[in-house]
């Protein structure tokens, strides 16, 4: 909630003087203000006979009032010049090192968003259609091998849902479809998640295809929806689809959501369709069976659109896990089950076995052989471990463990072989990469290792990490020549694997990049600049420095208050981790990495160099980064603590173009003091001044900036949103960018807006109660379990971090515990005081007090709202050409004075404190020179 306060008085010919001459008319503040309405206040002016104040309230819940002053004008004082210095000879390319197999962007000339699928007609070398997660939309490019592909619309889909892990997630087409007018079966099936205004559901139908060998078109008044289960949870749904060597459709389905199988869905074949792998008859073969009734199978008079192929293998079924079922009740449409959540599967082209990875939960990925009648465990197993739900595993229950495991990020072992959320492959078996042949290539979401494996028995397999790409949703062919193809759905791209012979161009030691004249004192080249945030990521206790350049000086970057700002090609950005290995012990700082992130054509990429034990040079880390322990004494004992450096891919889980690549180059972190070649200032204004903006920032007294957890005289929610914000909302950013996060960690938004405050959790083991923050309770705030790690929580962030930040963990602890519980909403506070006597008068417009000031205003300045006595009333003082204002506010309140010289432009007054930094509530004081004869001034409030 924003209010603008505007405070009117009597012009002043003089300090502590004024003249009846000077006031402005009611007419002219009505003017200046749209014209609204005026009510009388009063203004206490020290030092000057007590003046009338005017009030006009806008429908913005607004109050303002204004008053100009006169004073001597000074002269402003010299700016330093500075020269931007440029280098155009640092050894650092645009491109990353090359490895054997590299990922290069596919269809560049394709607008492509948040992919999560990708599929061809069968023996179409043309064609290939892409599945855009939240729009509603599958494209089709109708020659992959033009030069400049072009996309159309192929179906688009109305009342998605779009939650999490929902939206439009499979495609697959009749085996009888065909390249060309002649097929038999023009048609298609979608898997995607449907709202019918009260809830989601997951959905799948088929369509009639016009137009099948042109440019074809899915019509979607040809939709004929076959299943439509509930969705409660937002995800976990599955939703892969491919029909297999024997002409049925196989349809993957997930747990529905939350953790430990929060929903009961798992390891039931007599329940509803969760957690399995179906097997379904779209043709309707002689033969097939009905599918027993259920709510989701939809029927026209009395007929399933689908049967149940005979030989289905719970068909008839009287027993589950030693358990009695009823015929009558089972899900004869299941293939296999004991899934979490099959995220992506696929057939062998040569043998036929089926593939799938399936996403584990607290340690464990999977990748599955899938067969006839298996049964792969969860919840009662997780891999090859007891699952969630181990206690309650009946004595007849058995199950197949995965051909192969992935371990979390969070357990120790090599980082080139850990995942956290698996995305299913399929075995290559095309001609272009001979060292491929025969083996299954997947990936990982999260982590970005992309895998090749080859089978070294009949339930194992052998990995080879071949590349690195972090938001990966799905693996396909190019159907023109059987390239690899990757859905990057964080990126808003296709990707292709290509081998690339390893030339050894890229600087293989830091002393070759040019960065440092001096690697002894890390001593910058020229044009290296260094810079510092207000608040530091992070990262394990390290100490950090930072330094960024862009070697062209004609190339600049576009600053933005609040958004991202926007970086040329060529930038880049060095940041230097030291360790004291005595902690709190300067003197024992031992150096361990230097990072390199470079923004280029393509986006971004980052690299790591490694310290060498003489601490005299760092060497290139490998594409899948390091970890390594270091010995460290901490309160008088020695313990061992993990490093790790991220690999390639792990650099651009964070470094996204959602976020701005650049994570610490915001207004809010290099809102501070500064050094550059010598010159001292504030940040913003020294890159200003070297002419490193395409537009000026203005001036930093009236910019944002985060907070430090030290910073006690702004509110201790500030200083959490503020830790939220860097370390938190590269992901956590709201709908941005179709990120799988509930809540937004930007700094801009409103608490309300954020979604914390008992926002339901993605995660949430334990106690189904638990939200996302609760007010007053750590114990079931998700969010604080998540940065401590602890009661089975895994670790936020989840990348590059084995130590938990106990500073700012008891910092969030005392805002849950101690200001949450008295900080009240609009609505909480109308509750208490106007409760339920006139709902008219419970509106934020409203005036129930009759004192000009709406229920909105009233909130936001913490008066009464039924006391028409209490309302805003600052102080103004005035002398030796300073001008102050002190007034009171509630914690969490933004405050800024606007200055205009004839009431019609209004700008922050440019001194010290008008930032609107977030009050921890009391007095409060914004005060600075008088720069011109006839100035008025306005008060503005907002909600943080």
């Amino acid at each position: 909630m924003k209010s603008t306060f505007c405070l009117s008085a009597a012009a002043l010919a003089g300090p502590g003087s004024f003249t009846a001459d000077d006031k402005p008319s009611a007419t002219a503040i009505r003017n200046g203000m749209g014209g609204l309405p005026v009510r009388p206040h009063r203004l206490k002016s020290s030092g000057t006979p007590e003046t009338k104040a005017k009030m006009p309230i806008d429908r913005s819940r607004s109050i303002i009032a204004a008053l100009f002053l006169a004073t001597t004008l000074s002269s402003p004082a010299q700016a330093p010049v500075l020269l931007r210095e440029g280098n155009t000879s640092l050894n650092v390319p645009s491109d990353p090192p090359a490895t054997a197999f590299q990922l290069v962007p596919a269809f560049s000339s394709v607008p492509i968003l948040k992919p999560t699928c990708l599929a061809s007609p069968p023996g179409d070398s043309r064609r290939l259609f892409i599945c855009e997660k939240n729009t509603g939309k599958i494209k089709v490019i109708p020659d992959v091998t033009a030069t400049s592909p072009v996309s159309f619309d192929f179906l688009s889909l109305g009342n998605l849902a779009t939650s999490v892990t929902q939206g439009i997630l499979g495609l697959a087409f009749h085996p009888d479809y065909g390249p060309n007018p002649s097929n038999q079966n023009p048609s298609c099936y979608v898997f995607y998640s449907w709202n019918d205004g009260t809830a989601a559901y997951s959905r799948l139908s088929r369509f009639t295809v016009l137009n099948p060998g042109g440019v074809p078109v899915a019509d979607p008044a040809s939709e004929l929806v076959l299943l439509q289960q509930l969705d409660r949870a937002g995800f976990h749904p599955g939703g892969d689809l491919h029909f297999g060597p024997d002409g049925f459709l196989y349809v993957s389905l997930g747990d529905e959501g939350f953790y430990d199988d929060s929903f009961n869905n798992a390891q039931h074949i007599d329940g509803n369709f969760y957690s399995a792998i179906l097997r379904i008859d779209v043709d309707r073969k002689p033969g097939s069976l009905e599918p027993n009734d259920h709510p989701a199978v939809i029927r026209e008079a009395g007929r399933a659109r689908y049967a149940v192929p005979p030989d289905n293998p719970f068909i008839g079924a009287t027993s589950f896990n030693g358990l009695p079922v009823l015929p009558n009740q089972v899900r004869t449409e299941f293939w296999a089950v004991g899934f979490r959540h099959p995220w992506r599967f696929s057939f062998d082209a040569v043998t036929g076995e089926l593939w799938a990875g399936d996403v584990g939960e607290g340690a464990l990925e999977e990748v599955n052989l899938v067969v006839r009648g298996g049964n792969y465990g969860w919840s009662f197993r997780e891999g090859t471990h007891d699952g969630p739900k181990a206690a309650s595993t009946p004595a007849g229950f058995n199950s197949i463990d995965p051909i192969h495991e992935i371990i979390h990020l969070n357990q120790p072992g090599d980082p080139n072989f850990k995942g956290n959320s698996i995305t299913g492959g399929f075995v290559y078996r095309g001609t272009r990469h001979s060292a491929l042949a025969g083996r299954y290539v997947f990936g990982d979401y999260v982590t970005g290792n992309i895998w090749a494996a080859e089978r070294t028995g009949i339930n194992s397999l052998s990995l080879q990490r071949i590349a690195g790409q972090t938001g990966i949703a799905a693996f396909g062919s190019d159907p023109s020549n059987g390239d690899i193809l990757i859905a990057d759905n964080d990126n808003d791209r296709i990707l292709r694997l290509v081998a690339i012979p390893v030339s050894g161009s890229y600087p293989e030691t830091l002393s070759t990049t040019g960065l440092f004249t001096d690697l002894a004192s890390l001593a910058p080249a020229p044009g290296l600049l260094p810079y510092e945030p207000n608040l530091s990521f992070w990262s394990d206790h390290a100490v950090k420095r930072r330094w960024f350049s862009i070697p062209d000086i004609t190339k600049t970057i576009t600053w933005a208050r609040d958004g991202l700002w926007t970086f040329p090609n060529g930038a880049l950005w060095v940041k230097h981790f030291d360790m004291e290995m005595t902690r709190g012990n300067p003197a024992t700082k031992r150096r361990l990495e230097t990072r390199v992130l470079v923004k280029n054509a393509t986006g971004a990429y980052g690299v790591s160099y490694r310290w060498n034990d003489t601490q005299t040079d760092a060497f290139l880390v490998p594409d899948g980064g390091a970890d390594f322990t270091l010995n460290v004494t901490e309160n008088g004992s020695v313990r061992l603590q993990s490093w790790h450096i991220p690999s390639r891919g792990e650099c651009l889980a964070c470094h996204t173009p959602a976020a701005g690549h650049a994570l610490s180059f915001t207004t809010r972190q290099l809102n501070r003091p500064g050094t550059i070649h010598g010159v001292s200032g504030n940040q913003l204004d020294l890159l200003h001044m070297a002419g490193y903006f395409s537009n000026p920032p203005g001036s930093p007294d009236t910019l944002p900036r985060h907070l430090r957890p030290d910073e006690t005289a702004f509110s201790l929610e500030a200083r959490v949103r503020s830790y939220l914000a860097v370390n938190c909302s590269h992901c956590h950013r709201g709908g941005v960018a179709g990120l799988t996060a509930h809540w937004d960690g930007r700094p801009e938004r409103t608490l309300d807006q954020t979604g914390l405050i008992n926002g339901t959790p993605l995660h949430n083991p334990g106690d189904t109660a638990n939200r996302l923050i609760v007010p007053g309770d750590t114990d079931r705030s998700v969010l604080w379990h998540r940065l401590g790690a602890t009661n089975g929580f895994s670790r936020m962030p989840p990348l590059g971090t084995t130590e938990v930040d106990q500073t700012n963990l008891a910092l969030m602890a005392n805002w849950i515990t101690q200001a949450l519980p008295g900080r009240k909403s609009y609505l909480q506070w109308q509750q208490l005081w106007l409760g339920n006597a006139n709902p008219a008068d419970g509106q934020a417009t409203a005036d129930p007090d009759g004192d000009g000031s709406s229920n909105g205003e009233e909130f936001l300045a913490g008066t009464n709202p039924r006391d028409g006595r209490d309302f805003v009333q600052p102080t103004f003082t005035m002398g030796g050409g300073t001008a102050a204002f002190d007034f009171s506010l509630p914690a969490n309140r933004s405050a800024w004075i606007d200055m205009s010289t004839d009431l019609l432009q209004w700008n922050p007054w440019d001194v010290p404190g008008n930032g609107g930094l977030p009050s921890a509530g009391g007095p409060f004081s914004i005060s600075g020179p008088v720069a011109h004869p006839r100035q008025f001034f306005r008060l503005r409030l907002s909600e943080n």
